[in-house]
C-alpha cells in the first residue's frame, strides 16, 4: 500500500483544501488518481487511516529491531512506511548468519540460546514502549482533568448568539438558477425532491473550489437543467421558510454534501449526466454527510 500523504507531501491530519492543493500540484499521475479516489472521499479516507497507522506503527518497530536493512524488507511499498533504523546492522543479518555458522549439532544449544535472547530483547522493547505509552496515558488524563477541573470552577458563560429577526421572503421559483461560470452547460442533471423541505443545491468545483452554479428546488418538485463539463462537489441547503441568499432558511437551515464527487465528462459518444435523489430511496447509492454552515459559503454577490 502507498503511503499518500508521504507522496503528496501532507500530513495525516491534513484538511480536504489541504489534500486538493497536494493533488492538484502532483506530478505522479497514479498518486494523483489514487489521492483524488481515496481522500477526497470521507469513508474511504476512514478506512485508509486505520491502515496507515498499523503499518506507520510497523515502520517503527521494523527500526527499532533492525529489520529495515536486508533486501527482503526493501520494496517500493513498504519503503513508504520506514523509517530511519536504530540499529547500524540488522537483527535479521545478523540471525541469518548466525543460523549459517551453527550446522554442527554441538553449536545447536549456543544457537537456541542466541534466540533466546534475541527473543527477550525484543519483548525488553516492547516492555519499555508499553510503560512510555503508559505515561503519556497518564499524562493526557491529568491535563484533562486539569482543563475539565479549571472549566468547572470558572463562571464565564458564552454570550448569546443575536436573536434572528430577518423577515420571511416569497420562495423562488422550482429551477431558478445563478451561474458563476462563462463555460455552456451541456451535461444533464436531474434532481429529485420530497415534500416538506426547500433545497438551494451547488455545484462547486472539485480543483478551484469555486462556485459554479447554484439551484432552487421547491419540495415535492423535479427539475433538469445543464452543467458544464468537470468534476464537482455538490452541497445543499435544506429548509422550510425562505430568508434569501444571505440567510437561506435561517438559523433552521440544514447543510449537506454528498460524498462522492460528479464528473460530467463527453466521452466522444454520449455526455455524462446524473439523476439525483435527495431522499432516502431502496438500494440508493448517494451517502450525505452533514456540513457546518461555515463549510456552506454564501454566494459572492449575497
Amino acid at each position: 500500500m502507498r503511503n499518500l500523504y508521504r507522496r503528496l507531501g501532507i500530513e495525516p491530519s491534513a484538511s480536504e483544501q489541504e489534500i486538493e492543493t497536494a493533488i492538484a500540484r502532483c506530478t505522479n499521475s497514479t498518486v494523483k488518481s489514487d489521492g483524488a479516489e481515496v481522500l477526497l472521499n470521507q469513508s474511504r479516507r476512514r478506512n485508509y487511516d486505520r491502515v496507515h497507522r498499523t503499518l506507520c506503527d510497523i515502520g517503527v518497530l521494523r527500526a527499532h529491531l533492525g529489520l529495515c536493512h536486508g533486501n527482503n524488507w526493501r520494496s517500493p511499498e513498504s519503503d513508504d512506511f520506514s523509517v530511519e533504523p536504530t540499529h547500524g546492522l540488522s537483527l535479521h543479518n545478523e540471525l541469518v548468519e548466525k543460523i549459517k555458522r551453527f550446522n554442527k549439532k554441538s553449536k545447536v544449544d549456543e544457537f537456541v540460546n542466541s534466540v533466546k535472547e534475541f527473543i527477550s530483547g525484543v519483548f525488553r522493547l516492547a516492555a519499555v514502549l508499553g510503560v512510555i505509552a503508559g505515561v503519556i496515558w497518564i499524562i493526557s488524563i491529568s491535563e484533562d482533568s486539569s482543563r475539565s477541573s479549571n472549566t468547572t470552577s470558572s463562571s464565564y458563560s458564552p454570550p448569546k448568539p443575536p436573536a434572528f429577526n430577518e423577515p420571511a421572503l416569497q420562495l423562488p421559483q422550482s429551477g431558478t438558477i445563478r451561474r458563476y461560470t462563462s463555460r455552456a452547460g451541456v451535461a444533464p442533471l436531474e434532481i429529485k425532491t420530497s415534500a416538506g423541505s426547500n433545497y438551494l443545491v451547488k455545484l462547486e468545483d472539485v480543483s478551484s473550489g469555486s462556485n459554479i452554479l447554484d439551484v432552487f428546488v421547491r419540495g415535492g418538485s423535479t427539475i433538469e437543467i445543464e452543467v458544464p463539463l468537470g468534476t464537482y462537489r455538490l452541497k445543499y441547503a435544506a429548509g422550510q421558510t425562505w430568508y434569501g441568499y444571505e440567510h437561506y432558511f435561517g438559523p433552521s437551515t440544514g447543510y449537506s454534501k454528498a460524498d462522492s464527487n460528479f464528473r460530467f465528462y463527453n466521452d466522444g459518444y454520449r455526455v455524462s449526466g446524473y439523476t439525483v435523489t435527495l431522499y432516502q430511496v431502496r438500494d440508493g447509492n448517494l451517502s450525505t454527510s452533514r456540513l457546518s454552515p461555515g463549510f456552506y459559503p454564501v454566494s459572492a454577490d449575497g
